[in-house]
């Protein structure tokens, strides 16, 4: 997706040069596009590692009620990792994404995560349908 824009903006680039015959005009957009271009090439020839594990608890704030961090069940072990801004339906199945480098802690046999590249539902969660309100 990142590459497909990136393209975009340097077509883009190239359209208005050449219809508004300036240049200072189109230099946001070739800027953009050779940012995206670039970031994409990086993110798609590094290393990372892809952990998939299911959600066993969602522990939330006090006062707000926002996502705190989430408990992922893997095979490696439980793994605790902050919960950014969506958060995940417990017993739903995820993947994480993981540099190489990132530093892993373990603490009373939980490993603590505090940054990862991505997590992303890998299947919706399971629910339960009720046979007598099915039409």
């Amino acid at each position: 997706m990142r590459m497909m824009v990136g393209g975009a903006a340097l077509v883009l680039f190239i359209i208005i040069w050449i219809l508004m015959g300036d240049i200072t005009l189109a230099i946001p957009c070739a800027t953009l596009g050779a940012y995206l271009l670039v970031s994409s090439c990086m993110l798609v020839h590094r290393n990372f590692l892809c952990i998939t594990g299911t959600v066993k608890e969602v522990v939330m704030t006090g006062i707000r009620k926002l996502p705190k961090y989430l408990l992922l069940e893997t095979e490696e072990g439980i793994i605790r990792l902050p919960a950014n801004r969506k958060p995940f339906p417990a017993g739903s199945s995820v993947t994480l994404y993981l540099a190489t480098n990132t530093p892993v802690y373990e603490q009373d046999g939980i490993l603590k995560i505090f940054s990862y590249l991505a997590l992303e539902l890998a299947a919706p969660s399971k629910k339960k349908i009720d046979e007598r309100g099915k039409l």
